[in-house]
C-alpha cells in the first residue's frame, strides 16, 4: 500500500493566509502533525482511519466525523493493512466571519460526531463537489456556513482548553520547521524546551505519533520532493540541503515515506 502524504501537509501554521474553505477526497490518507488556525473535518465515507488530537488518540470509523478545533495538533494515518475513503475540509475562520470570534475561542465539544443518523449532514457531505476548487468563493462559503451550523448546533461548543502541553507541542513544530535543516538530536532538542531526554521523547511521541526522528525524515523528505521536481540540484546537493547527513540515509528515508526512491518520484511526476 502506497503512503501517501495527504494535501493536509499544505495547511501548516506558515500556511494560514487562505480565504476560503478548501476539500478533498482521498484513499488511505496520512497527515503529519500539524496545526492551524482553520477549523479541521475529516468525514470516513469507508473503512477507519487512525487519529492523534492534542495527544489523545482515536479510531475514526465509517460514518464518523473528526472535528480538529482552531489551533488543535493532530494527525492521522492508514494503519497498515487498512483501507479508508475520506472527505476532508479545512475551513479557514476568515471564510466564515459571523463566526470566526466564536471559533477562535471555543472548541467543539466533542472530538468525534457519529453522522450515520443525521440526515441533513449527510446529505450536505453527499453534495461536495468533486472538482471543488472549481467553484466560486460563495458556494464554498456556503458549504462551510451549513456544515458549521449543523455541527454547532449537534455538537456544541466549549472554552478553548488551557493546556500548557499543547502550547509545547505547537512551539516544537514552529522549531523543527524553521530548523529541520540543521543537525538536531532529541537530547539538544529537550534542553532547548526545559525537559530531560526521556520525558521529552515521551511527550513527543504521545502527542504527535511518531518519533522525532521520524518526523524530521518526513519534513525533510517533503522538501526533497518539491527540490527534485522543482530545482535541477544534484541528488547529493538535495540530500544535503534537507538535512541527511548521505545520501544512503536521504534514500532510504525517501523511500520510506513515499513508497518509491527519488528516482522513481521523479518519474511518476512527470509523466505527460
Amino acid at each position: 500500500m502506497r503512503k501517501t502524504l495527504s494535501q493536509g501537509d499544505f495547511y501548516e501554521h506558515r500556511r494560514d493566509g487562505m480565504q476560503s474553505a478548501h476539500c478533498w477526497r482521498g484513499d488511505n490518507n496520512h497527515c503529519m502533525a500539524h496545526f492551524h488556525s482553520s477549523i479541521e473535518l475529516l468525514y470516513v465515507e469507508d473503512g477507519e482511519i487512525t487519529a492523534n488530537l492534542d495527544g489523545q488518540s482515536y479510531q475514526v470509523k465509517k460514518g464518523e466525523l473528526l472535528l480538529a478545533s482552531s489551533y488543535s495538533v493532530h494527525t492521522y494515518r492508514t494503519e497498515e493493512g487498512k483501507h479508508n475513503r475520506v472527505v476532508i475540509m479545512i475551513i479557514p475562520l476568515t471564510s466564515v466571519p459571523s463566526l470566526q470570534k466564536t471559533l477562535n475561542k471555543r472548541a467543539f465539544s466533542q472530538v468525534i460526531y457519529d453522522a450515520r443518523e443525521d440526515y441533513e449532514l449527510q446529505t450536505l457531505l453527499s453534495m461536495i463537489p468533486i472538482n471543488w476548487k472549481n467553484y466560486e468563493n460563495e458556494t464554498r462559503k456556503g458549504f462551510s456556513y451549513a456544515i458549521l451550523g449543523l455541527l454547532i448546533s449537534r455538537v456544541g461548543l466549549k472554552d478553548q482548553p488551557s493546556n500548557q502541553q499543547c502550547g509545547l507541542m505547537r512551539d516544537v513544530l514552529i522549531y523543527l520547521q524553521e530548523n529541520y535543516q540543521s543537525p538536531l538530536h532529541m537530547e539538544s532538542l529537550a534542553k532547548h524546551f526545559g525537559y530531560s531526554k526521556s520525558r521529552f521523547s515521551r511527550l513527543f511521541h504521545d502527542h504527535l505519533g511518531c518519533s522525532m526522528i521520524e518526523y524530521l525524515a518526513v519534513l525533510r523528505c517533503r522538501q526533497a520532493a518539491h527540490l527534485l521536481l522543482e530545482s535541477e540540484m544534484t541528488m547529493l546537493d538535495i540530500a544535503m540541503n534537507v538535512g541527511f547527513e548521505c545520501l544512503r540515509t536521504f534514500y532510504r528515508a525517501f523511500k520510506n515515506c513515499y513508497d518509491m526512491t527519488p528516482t522513481q518520484y521523479i518519474k511518476e511526476n512527470t509523466r505527460e
